[in-house]
Parts: C-alpha cells; structure tokens; sequence
C-alpha cells in the first residue's frame, strides 16, 4: 500500500507540472529526466489561469492524492460508509492542508466551490448530475476501493460518486477503477483482460459499454493513430464542453479518463511506463498518472522510477503513515 499511495502521488505531482498541454507538446518537451512545469502555458483566458498557477509549487500533490488520502481514511474510520462520511473526510484533508500551508490545495474543480462557501454540497451535486462530460473526480480517488470486500466494491464505488457527482457515467468511472484495482493488485489478473473484468462485474450503460469495446480492440500504445486517439479520448482536437478546447489529449471527463486508465495498465510493464504512457496522451493527464502509476506501483513496485521523482514528491513520511494504517484496518481484515 505504501509504493500505491506513493505511486499514486508521483504520478499526480509529475502529471501536474504538464496537464492541459498538448500530446505533441508533451512529446517534444517531456523526458522524464526531470520535473518540468507548465502550468502558466495553460491555453486558457488570463483570468482563469490563476486557478491553475496560485499558490502552486513544483512536485505538489493534487486534489488527486489529496482525496484518496481523504477515502482512506473515511474507510478506516470504520464509520458507516456514507456520502456524508466522505464529503466531512475530503474536507478534513483539504482544511488539514490549507493549516498547514496557510492556502487550500491546487488542483480541485467544482469542490473548491463547496470549500469556499461559495456552494453547497447540494448545489455541486447538481452541477455534475446530468452534465453529459461529468469530472474525473470519482474516478480519480477510487483505487482505495479495490481493497475492500468484493461483494461491497460496486456498492461503495456508486457511493464515493453520488457524494460529490451523482451522474451515471461518474458512478461507472469510480466503479471501473476499483474493479481494475481489485483485479490487478487482489487477483492478480492478467492485465490484457482487464476490460473485459471490468465489463464482467459492472452494470454498464450502452454508451459506456460501447465505449469500452472500442478502446479494447485498440492495439499496441507505440502504434497508436490519431484515429485511435479520437477511439481513446473523443474528438481530437478537444471540443467544447469538454476541457481544454483547442488541444490534443485526454479532455477532463470521467469516461475519458477511465478509458485511458484501463488502456494504459493494459499496456504497461511497470509504474515508469505507465507514467510514460499516461503523460504522452496530453491534456488531464494527472488524473490517468496518478491512477496507472499507483496500480503499477503497487504491482511492480517503486524501482523503476527515477530517484529523483521519490525524493522529491510531496509528503512521503505523511503518505507512508496513511498507507500503514490503511494496511493495519482494511488490509488485515
């Protein structure tokens, strides 16, 4: 659990520094030797840019590691598991950051509105409930909930996104990343037929079902087309209402994300490669990197990663006592 938490914050803090960047941009100016920051490039109006540039700094987790911190410890509270818990959770964590870095967390969308006061929790939930391009966040912070009871992993996974996102395609992305969880670092299932798991144990719609058809008969990353990127991340260049318009790369929406998840942990051989993989699809790719990278992690191990990137991700000692506590409550039961 602690090379999964800390995976899943490498992969967060890396892809950060280079989300909402274009595909080619990325591949021209990403080697992974070092960390490279982006932020203030963003295509986007000048007065949304301080959204994604205040009060950040180079190696920062995000509201990625941020709220999977938080549904850890909402799972090991041992309390009923509710979308209350787990809205009083990610706002504990998110208070518990802001103290003691004197300002909230980069990174969060429509959350930093109930942080803020400025919503409700009400109110958020139905920004996201019939959007048709709902966040990323249910999916982002889903992988906890591969480790508990299979009989209650579906159920918990449509709790952790009617709490913030109550939208059909929300509820499937938490549940999708859980499974691939479960099957991976539970059942250490054969990564080629991860899709076909995920689809074996969800109650999928037609769009998602069709969907997932589709990126499953994709073949090898290396040889991947820009019809095969529009298979993977919707129209290419990213069309509004999804975000960012105008670039190549995965837009901020949940099925685009989990697709992604699922296509990259198919493919990969280890956390570094799918780091690689998740960074090379350009646009929200802190999302898709934190998730592959974590579930790598947890696989294969820390070892393939640079040094460099785990002396310098945020909070390790902080990661390493969450992980062994998740590990002594959930993980022993």
């Amino acid at each position: 659990m602690k090379d999964i938490l800390i995976g899943i914050a490498i992969g967060d803090a890396f892809g950060a520094g280079v989300e909402f960047q274009d595909r080619d941009w990325i591949r021209e100016n990403v080697d992974f030797t070092k960390f490279v920051s982006a932020r203030d490039q963003i295509k986007t109006r000048e007065d949304q840019k301080e959204a994604f540039t205040k009060n950040y700094k180079d190696w920062d987790y995000t509201d990625d590691t941020e709220m999977t911190i938080g549904m850890m410890k909402a799972l090991i509270s041992e309390e009923e598991f509710t979308e209350e818990l787990l809205v009083k959770s990610w706002k504990d964590e998110y208070k518990k950051g802001e103290a003691e870095k004197g300002f909230g967390r980069n990174g969060h969308g429509s959350m930093s509105w109930y942080y803020s006061g400025e919503k409700t929790i009400e109110e958020i939930r139905d920004f996201q409930r019939n959007r048709s391009n709902p966040g990323n966040a249910p999916a982002m912070r889903s992988v906890p909930l591969g480790f508990i009871s299979e009989n209650l992993i579906n159920k918990y996974a449509s709790i952790n996104a009617k709490a913030t996102h109550p939208n059909i395609n929300a509820i499937i992305s938490s549940q999708c990343i859980a499974r691939a969880t479960e099957y991976l670092l539970k059942k250490n299932g054969d990564k080629k037929s991860i899709i076909s798991y995920c689809k074996s144990k969800i109650d999928l719609n037609e769009e998602y079902t069709n969907y997932l058809n589709q990126v499953d008969l994709l073949g090898n990353y290396d040889d991947l087309n820009t019809a095969d990127f529009e298979v993977l991340c919707g129209q290419q260049p990213i069309q509004r209402p999804y975000f960012l318009p105008g670039i190549k790369g995965v837009p901020s929406d949940s099925k685009y994300t989990t697709g992604c998840v699922l296509y990259v942990l198919k493919n990969s051989v280890n956390a570094m490669d799918a780091l690689q993989k998740s960074i090379h699809l350009g646009g929200d790719v802190d999302s898709v990197a934190s998730i592959t990278t974590g579930i790598m992690a947890g696989l294969h191990g820390l070892d393939s990663l640079p040094k460099f990137m785990l002396d310098e991700v945020e909070g390790t000692n902080y990661l390493i006592e969450i992980a062994t506590a998740f590990e002594k409550v959930i993980l022993n039961n």
